[in-house]
């Protein structure tokens, strides 16, 4: 009777783990909610220490970028379609298109699409950004 129910025990506990798909999915809707609410800190919580970004950009560049950003937007909007991830042991492999909104009012005044790439790995039981590359696809207003 132990032995059965240790066996429960430990199968309840593997089911209640969530899956490291659902882990990443969950730090993008995060990411993009904090980017939504003009908020830093959620953000780079999901990045590597030793993260790379466009053109050698490190986590002290996203900041710094992200500040640019809310300082220029009062308003921001991102939605992420398209998700596509792609977990090897470790590592992920996330790629998405990116909309973005901003402006200083209610109604946007400039638009951008991205193409969004991004290489992720488990550190310490948490999955981070390590690298993401980002295109423009199309963008109006400046």
């Amino acid at each position: 009777m132990r032995t059965l129910l240790l066996i429960v025990a430990f199968a309840l506990v593997a089911c209640d783990k969530t899956p490291d798909e659902q882990q990443i999915r969950d730090a993008l809707g995060e990411i993009e909610a904090a980017v939504q609410t003009r908020q830093t800190k959620p953000v780079l919580k999901h990045l590597a220490k030793n993260f790379t970004g466009p053109e050698g950009m490190g986590v002290h560049e996203i900041r710094q970028l992200m500040a640019a950003h809310y300082f220029r937007n009062k308003n921001i909007q991102v939605v992420i379609a398209g998700l596509r991830i792609t977990v090897n042991g470790n590592d992920a492999d996330v790629r998405f298109n990116a909309a973005t909104t901003g402006g200083a009012g209610m109604l946007p005044e400039r638009l951008q699409y991205y193409d969004v790439a991004t290489t992720w790995r488990k550190l310490d039981g948490d999955w981070l950004i390590v690298r993401a590359n980002w295109t423009p696809v199309f963008g109006a207003g400046n």
